[in-house]
């Protein structure tokens, strides 16, 4: 069958049309995928910023996703601290709080915050809080009371606080403590108030290794009875909900101790006139901390606190000694420092 010269043309003509459509489906940058152009039926738009927390004259840079996690970052307008800069990159020039937010047509993202810092944010030594439930009458605390001994001639990143139950030592407010920690059995000694330790070094080892994000310090004086002290805490990134506990401890008091075998003492059962080292007399705030503001715990800030306390005439005041601790929300000590009293320390930066 012989094809007209017209009927020909006309089918070259529709093969074209055909072939490109067909090339031009998914090569056009608007299509997701397509290189961040501009979407069609964005309903929401969703803004990210790589730090929160960075150093002056660092570079921080913000991206944007529409609700369908297509990216939208180069079709953006980016606002910070109101103004609008130019791409999605910004350079903070001096220390302060900053705000962003990013347009994409008629739609606004939520706003973040980040920080800058003059000063190079560094991390600090961990020290691992201890807390020790025990009570003269339990027979089988001296083998944990033994195993602390041995971890404070091994490191000074150890926290230790020995909270007594049912003796003549027992701390006013323990059943607060032993209610929040689930306390339900002795011996019971909890590491950063998280967990039960199983006596162990290496489960203390292996939590001081690592670096913290807050560090701790504590000074102090004292003239005749009266004790001040000020604590001070310090924030590598940003946080909330943050609480700090003071604590004031005695060591060297004499009472007479059960115990049920040779833990490291022998075997007499009691132990006559035991020594009991870092037993909680006191606490400056709530044993379960006080609220720290949330404008105090931004990246580079500097929290502080001053107590003034009257030592009791029962009390040896040279055989005192301060704990100072920073918890989250749930409860963990982020990190705990211990002080002699009349002593001023400085941050444990690494």
């Amino acid at each position: 069958m012989r094809l007209s010269y017209k009927t020909f043309l006309s089918f070259i003509i529709t093969l074209f049309i055909v072939s490109c459509t067909y090339e031009g489906v998914g090569n056009d940058s608007s299509s997701p995928g397509g290189g961040g152009g501009e979407i069609d039926d964005v309903k929401s738009i969703n803004l990210s910023i790589s730090s929160e927390n960075i150093e002056v004259n660092s570079e921080i840079t913000f991206t944007v996703l529409s609700d369908k996690n297509d990216l939208l970052t180069s079709s953006c307008k980016f606002f910070v601290n109101g103004t609008e800069i130019s791409g999605n990159k910004f350079k903070p020039g001096e220390a302060g709080d900053y705000t962003v937010y990013a347009t994409y047509k008629a739609l606004t993202s939520s706003t973040k915050t980040f920080a800058a810092s003059a000063q190079p944010i560094k991390n600090f030594k961990t020290n691992v809080l201890i807390e020790d439930f025990t009570g003269a009458w339990c027979g089988y605390c001296t083998r944990v009371a033994y195993k602390l001994g041995e971890l404070k001639k091994l490191t000074s990143q150890v926290v230790v606080v020995a909270a007594h139950y049912g003796d003549a030592l027992q701390y006013t407010k323990i059943t607060e403590m032993t209610n929040a920690f689930g306390v339900s059995s002795y011996p019971h000694a909890r590491l950063n108030r998280t967990a039960k330790w199983n006596e162990s070094q290496s489960a203390v080892t292996s939590l001081y290794a690592n670096s913290s994000k807050v560090g701790v310090l504590i000074e102090s004086s004292l003239s005749g009875s009266t004790l001040s002290i000020k604590i001070k805490a310090k924030f590598a990134e940003t946080f909330t909900d943050l609480k700090f506990g003071v604590f004031l401890l005695e060591n060297d008091l004499l009472l007479d101790q059960r115990n049920y075998g040779d833990f490291g003492y022998g075997s007499d059962d009691p132990i006559v006139n035991f020594e009991h080292d870092d037993v909680l007399r006191v606490s400056l705030t709530s044993p379960l901390g006080d609220n720290i503001p949330s404008t105090s715990t931004k990246a580079g800030a500097i929290f502080e606190k001053s107590f003034t306390f009257e030592i009791p005439e029962t009390y040896k005041k040279d055989k005192m000694d301060i704990v100072a601790f920073v918890t989250d929300k749930d409860k963990k000590s982020l990190n705990a420092r211990h002080s002699e009293i009349g002593k001023t320390q400085t941050f444990e930066e690494l």
